[in-house]
Order: structure tokens, then C-alpha cells, then sequence
């Protein structure tokens, strides 16, 4: 649960749905959802509202200003000559065509070749490479969890995953202000990686104090 819009909400309404307005919505976070029955669910309906707008509208990405997982991540990811690639909320979907075999996944951007989360994702197909750059990054250590873990479930035996995660660094944009990073660390990385048994290739400080990262998952025995 965002903590940030959950506060919010909770010092304007004091448990009270009813002063929870459209135009009170609207005017203190910038978006419109549909009325709820009680504030948990306001608070989830709000933070997706944000990001969607967020993601869709004002976000911007420059491939080239990332030291590793950005440009340099083509030429790596096709020397594995993968079959299938993932990008998990690939946003403008730079890497499609530059990197074989790739489809884009991500709710917020009509330029995915599907429009829907990790979560959400339904396929029987296998993925040799699933990259993860920027879009594993907000709500509860449960939910970031549950992402990853989808991921690994998605991963071919023997596949590697690439990320780029945020230390809980906040965008400067204003639109931004109501959404709460997930606070990546590097023992987090290692503990996520024995929880879901996955071995740590690599992990160095990228452009703007962001994380990266790479996890192989094991082939069975």
C-alpha cells in the first residue's frame, strides 16, 4: 500500500469515506477514479491512477545516459542469441527491434506490443532473457516479491534476468510526487536471490544511483 496517499487520505477524511470527494481527489492528486468502498481501496484505485498518468504522459527515458542497462544491453543480450525476450514495462519499447526477438509488455504505455503488467501477463511461452529496467520498483517489499517472482516463473531454465532498479530515489517531476518508490539495496538483491533461488551474476552502480543487476536461474537437476 502507498503509504504517502494512504496518509493522505487518512488525515483528510479521519475514517470518513464520505469526505473522500471526486473534485478533493482530483484537486489534491491530480486524478480521477472511481468511488470505493473503503480507503484501502481508494488508496490502491489512486496510486494506479498516478502511475498510469505518470508513466504515460511525463515520464521520459534516454537509453543512452545508462552506463549498463541501456544501449549496452543489446549487444549483451543478443550474444546470448535467446529465442524469446521479455521487456517488462518496456515503456516506449526502445529495445524492439534492436534486441531479437522481443515483445513489450507494460500497462501504461500504448507503444508495448501488449498493454498489461507483470502481474497480469498470461502466456504459456518460456523467455530465455527477461529485462526488467525501471518497471520493479514501487509498492511493498510483498509486491515487488510477488513481480519478480512472477518473472522468475516466466524465465526459461537455464535464463537470465536483467534490472534496473531505484534506491527509493524520487523523480523530480511534480506528477510524481504522490507515487513511493520500493528502497532497492544490495542485500535485498542477494536475499531476493536465495528466496526464489536465483544466482547473482553481477552487481554495479549505474547512472543516476540506480541499481544493476543480473540473476541466471538454475537449470533442475
Amino acid at each position: 500500500m502507498n503509504k504517502k496517499i494512504f496518509a493522505q487520505l487518512l488525515a483528510h477524511s479521519q475514517n470518513d469515506l464520505t469526505k473522500i470527494t471526486q473534485p478533493y481527489i482530483l484537486d489534491t492528486f491530480g486524478v480521477e477514479v472511481k468511488r470505493c468502498d473503503t480507503i484501502e481501496q481508494y488508496v490502491e484505485s489512486i496510486d494506479n491512477a498516478c502511475l498510469h498518468k505518470y508513466f504515460s504522459k511525463y515520464w521520459q527515458n534516454d537509453m543512452k545516459k545508462w552506463k549498463y542497462s541501456g544501449v549496452a544491453l543489446i549487444d549483451e543480450v543478443n550474444s546470448l542469441k535467446p529465442r524469446a525476450v521479455l521487456d517488462v514495462g518496456c515503456g516506449y519499447n526502445e529495445f524492439k527491434g534492436k534486441i531479437d526477438n522481443l515483445i513489450g509488455i507494460d500497462p501504461y504505455n500504448d507503444r508495448a506490443d501488449l498493454q498489461v503488467s507483470t502481474l497480469e501477463y498470461k502466456t504459456d511461452q518460456r523467455f530465455d532473457v527477461i529485462m526488467c529496467l525501471g518497471s520493479v520498483n514501487f509498492g511493498s517489499r510483498d509486491k515487488i516479491i510477488a513481480e519478480v517472482l512472477r518473472c522468475v516463473n516466466l524465465l526459461a531454465e537455464g535464463g537470465t534476468m536483467f534490472f534496473r532498479v531505484n534506491p527509493g530515489v524520487q523523480h523530480d517531476k511534480p506528477e510524481a510526487d504522490w507515487i513511493e518508490f520500493f528502497s532497492w539495496n544490495v542485500p535485498f538483491i542477494i536475499e531476493l536471490a536465495e528466496i526464489l533461488n536465483l544466482k547473482v551474476l553481477d552487481i554495479r552502480d549505474d547512472t543516476n544511483q540506480r541499481k544493476y543487476f543480473v540473476y541466471k536461474k538454475p537449470v533442475s537437476q
